[in-house]
């Protein structure tokens, strides 16, 4: 792998104003580097034998590279001065000299034949990537017309392990098969690259700054999962033209929920806790709380007729959770639950009302924020509950 991002940092990290003017913003190209280019030898070997005339057995490894987001290696100079010179705290800085992230993942299982028409598969993996972009602060030279700023750059690692249980039947009768369970434990030094800045942005206690070395559950990981799907279908051939090329297909899917931590602050409202890790600190173990199961059931009933010779139509009813199930997603931080951010029942934040207009407000805010959730979305960009029942009626065209 060769990658060359084609960009350009400062010529010193800690000496700003080599390349910025503090007065005027102006920045001076002459003290400006290249970005060095990246390389890597990336093997990959996978293989697979019979052990038995039923079973068959399967492993792989590789060596994987892949470079951060473009929005963490690219800005505007400009931009990168005004934030400079304003010498604010920078909620989404951008890196300098960042690497791609490296990844080698391992994996061994085998594959069982039950019968003439179904198998049994298990897989276990594991993964390790390192190099993952995490937010720092650039201390600066002494006598330096710059203070401390906001960077991206490399630091966090994570581990992925787990196990996938898999089974497969193939159409028999009309009726066809297939569903998973997987086990997983991914922990790591940081879930995101904005992990850490509520430490630069807000140290404990008020100085020391630190990368953190423990690993702890990420955000993003999910113990078990699952799906479950059936499918049941006439063949082209059916006597009755009704039942030709008419199908039902059922998929039920589920989830452990993900790691959160919870945390008091002293933001003045729902969004300034959510969203800015400065305002709150945490009350447990980092990420040892974690969100409700999900379950959703989704049905789809098809029919497939031909038009012209080569060209089909397939009429479907799609019915999105079928059950109308209520999933929570994600929870507020002060809670825990998915209904009450805590906001109202705190003395020092919304208790604070005056009587009078208490109940006007408190209508209002249920209404924007909890039913509507939009303070939570505002704040972090994700939804509290997962989807409702929908039902999309549709034909598609196959040539």
């Amino acid at each position: 792998d060769y990658i060359d991002i084609d960009n350009f940092v400062f010529e010193d990290l800690t000496r700003p104003e080599l390349t910025i003017n503090s007065t005027t913003g102006e920045v001076d190209i002459k003290h400006l580097l290249e970005t060095p280019t990246f390389s890597s030898v990336s093997p990959r070997l996978g293989f697979s034998f019979p052990v038995t005339d039923k079973t068959v057995f399967h492993a792989q490894f590789g060596k994987f590279v892949q470079q951060t987001r473009l929005r963490d290696v690219y800005q505007g100079l400009y931009a990168t001065s005004n934030q400079l010179r304003g010498g604010f705290f920078i909620g989404a800085p951008v890196g300098f000299n960042v690497r791609p992230t490296r990844t080698t993942q391992y994996e061994i299982g085998f594959t069982q034949q039950l019968s003439d028409f179904a198998s049994f598969d298990i897989t276990a993996y594991y993964k390790d990537i390192k190099d993952q972009v995490v937010f720092k602060l650039q201390e600066t030279a002494a006598g330096s017309q710059f203070g401390a700023y906001n960077i991206l750059t490399n630091g966090d690692f994570a581990t992925t392990k787990g196990v996938e249980l898999s089974f497969n039947m193939r159409r028999v009768e009309r009726i066809q098969i297939n569903g998973s369970v997987s086990f997983q434990n991914a922990q790591g030094t940081g879930s995101n690259p904005n992990s850490h800045n509520g430490i630069v942005g807000a140290p404990v206690d008020g100085s020391t700054i630190f990368n953190p070395l423990y690993v702890f559950p990420l955000d993003f990981n999910k113990a078990v999962t699952g799906n479950f799907n059936l499918d049941y279908r006439f063949s082209a051939d059916e006597s009755s033209p009704v039942l030709q090329s008419l199908g039902l297909s059922a998929l039920m899917t589920f989830a452990s929920g993900h790691p959160y931590t919870l945390g008091q602050g002293k933001g003045n409202n729902a969004g300034s806790l959510e969203g800015d890790p400065r305002f709150r600190s945490p009350i447990e173990p980092l990420n040892n709380s974690t969100t409700p199961w999900t379950y959703q059931l989704d049905l789809r009933i098809d029919k497939t007729v031909s038009l012209f010779d080569k060209l089909k139509a397939n009429f479907y009813i799609f019915v999105q959770n079928v059950l109308d199930t209520r999933n929570v997603e994600n929870v507020f931080l002060r809670t825990g639950s998915a209904f009450d951010d805590g906001y109202l029942s705190d003395p020092t934040l919304g208790g604070t009302l005056h009587p009078t207009q208490r109940q006007d407000y408190e209508n209002m805010y249920k209404a924007i924020n909890l039913d509507y959730s939009q303070g939570f979305q505002n704040a972090t960009g994700n939804q509290l509950f997962g989807p409702p029942r929908q039902i999309r009626v549709g034909v598609r065209l196959e040539y």
